[in-house]
């Protein structure tokens, strides 16, 4: 298990006024990214929220990167995220490899020079700083890097019928929409602490269907007929809605 790094803005807090910077309109990305897993994690006490983001080298010519991720209307109580090479032809990185650490920054809202990656620009995130040395490791085998980040929530509240729902942001609010590969929910409690789980695509003009997801728990019911993230019609605003039950 790889080291969390506690965030200087925590769930009741916020920046300080001379941190945070004006948002500006975010600036194009030099290649596109995809989201390869969505992998959520349960547990009693906090749920653990793992992007794994592949992306070409693009038309990046040199210098450091700066990617903003916004979470919003809370921040995570941890954050981790590393940055990995992929080999050429696959579609994701190695699960075993640990990555290079990316030192990342607490903020209001995005700073002008960072990229628009995940979230929107005014919701408070964290930027991801990747020096020009590391792009430059994990994109010399096939052009491709990986980003893995990791954030650690409190547990969503449960409503009267132990229904707990969790957005994980996935939208920006410009350009094309991210693809999503595959969607995956986990847990480590034993056989029937989740006994259902669905999720759905979530935003002001989102389509109201059920996305299909792995999911690991025995005994936990998903929606039939849900429709394969890759299939389904997305939009830059859209993030995903997750739902599961608990007993």
């Amino acid at each position: 298990m790889l080291p969390l790094v506690m965030l200087a803005v925590t769930q009741s807090g916020a920046p300080q006024p001379h941190l945070a910077a004006r948002a500006q309109p975010p600036p194009p990305l030099f290649a596109l990214p995809v989201v390869a897993q969505l992998h959520v994690d349960v547990e009693k006490d906090r749920v653990v929220v793992t992007h794994e983001i592949v992306m070409a080298r693009g038309e990046w010519s040199g210098g450091d990167v700066d990617l903003w991720i916004s979470f919003g209307p809370t921040m995570p109580r941890a954050l981790d995220a590393r940055l990995l090479a992929v080999r050429a032809n696959a579609t994701a990185p190695d699960p075993a490899d640990a990555g290079e650490p990316i030192a990342h920054d607490a903020l209001a809202r995005r700073p002008s020079r960072a990229y628009a990656l995940i979230g929107r620009s005014t919701m408070a995130g964290v930027v991801l700083h990747v020096r020009e040395p590391a792009f430059r490791r994990a994109t010399a085998a096939s052009g491709v890097l990986a980003l893995r980040v990791r954030q650690v929530l409190a547990p969503p509240t449960p409503d009267a019928q132990n229904a707990r729902e969790l957005v994980v942001r996935l939208g920006m609010e410009s350009g094309p929409p991210l693809t999503v590969r595959r969607i995956a929910m986990t847990t480590s409690e034993p056989d029937g602490f989740i006994t259902q789980a669905s999720a759905q695509f979530c935003g002001p003009n989102a389509d109201p269907y059920d996305v299909g997801f792995h999911v690991a728990p025995r005994g936990a019911r998903t929606t039939p007929g849900a429709i394969d993230p890759t299939a389904a019609t997305r939009r830059s605003t859209d993030d995903l809605c997750v739902r599961y039950v608990t007993p």
